[in-house]
């Protein structure tokens, strides 16, 4: 019966595909106008089964985006704390440097810019590197002054006359300069060979340096303000640590004098009154 009813069913499709296909040959307006009609029928359908499938999609976007702005969110607070742990510690840094400061009598370095000079001449010679200023005494130049520019450290006034002052710059083979790690901390002298890249000397026995390494001056030697550009670390080698100076000393055109000094506060001192034997 099954078998019957199967044959019947494919038959009749069969039938009716061959049906449309001959009326549809011969009224094609007809036909044409049936498909519009069903077209139109179905389209508005097809539109509202469609919307769920688009909100769903929209409802997965707006997942994803919720959940990268979730993330986001997870890393700014923990970015947050970071950067809030590291303002303790250097507020509490701060504090402890101010007791110490206050234990040891030990004040704040005063730096004072005591002329700005135009460079008129090098010495030209290769064991002597130095150059001339147009400022000296009349200007308020002193022996043993720091000069710098805008780059870094340049050198220290060696002579100084009425109008002009001779600098030694911090390559010469007889400068010697107090400088630190930027990084650590760890002090050093710089030491000038007549090279364009002086060298370090008393690396602490145990210490790390690298290549690229910031080098600051100090401000140990009561000559150099500390924290001044120095240079950085270009080479570790038989002849020592190479340093590549933040100042072009081989095109000078003006330079600064500056002055540095340390504002210690005055010592407390107890009167006593002398004690008068009674009579």
């Amino acid at each position: 019966m099954k078998e019957l009813r199967h044959r019947f069913s494919s038959g009749f499709f069969i039938i009716l595909a061959l049906a449309l296909l001959i009326f549809g040959s011969k009224n094609t307006l007809v036909v044409n106008g049936l498909r519009s009609g069903v077209t139109d029928f179905f389209a508005p359908v097809l539109d509202v089964a469609s919307r769920p499938l688009s909100v769903a999609d929209d409802f997965v976007k707006w997942t994803q985006k919720l959940a990268i702005v979730f993330s986001e969110n997870e890393r700014l607070w923990a970015e947050n704390q970071q950067l809030k742990q590291a303002q303790i510690k250097a507020s509490q840094l701060a504090i402890d440097n101010q007791r110490l400061k206050k234990l040891l009598n030990v004040g704040e370095g005063r730096v004072n810019t005591v002329a700005a000079a135009r460079v008129v001449s090098d010495s030209g010679s290769p064991f002597f590197k130095s150059v001339l200023i147009n400022r000296g005494t009349g200007d308020g130049v002193k022996k043993g002054q720091a000069v710098i520019n805008e780059d870094g450290i340049v050198g220290r006034t060696i002579t100084v006359g009425a109008s002009s002052a001779r600098v030694l710059l911090a390559t010469d083979i007889n400068s010697r300069i107090p400088v630190k790690l930027a990084s650590s901390g760890i002090n050093m002298i710089l030491e000038g060979d007549n090279s364009p890249y002086p060298k370090l000397s008393f690396l602490p026995i145990g210490e790390k340096i690298a290549i690229g390494d910031l080098i600051l001056t100090s401000g140990y030697g009561m000559t150099f303000p500390h924290d001044l550009p120095v240079g950085q670390v270009v080479e570790m080698g038989p002849e020592g640590i190479k340093i590549k100076l933040s100042t072009k000393l081989y095109n000078l055109n003006y330079v600064s004098i500056v002055g540095y000094e340390i504002i210690r506060s005055p010592v407390a001192v107890t009167k006593t009154t002398p004690h008068k034997d009674k009579k």
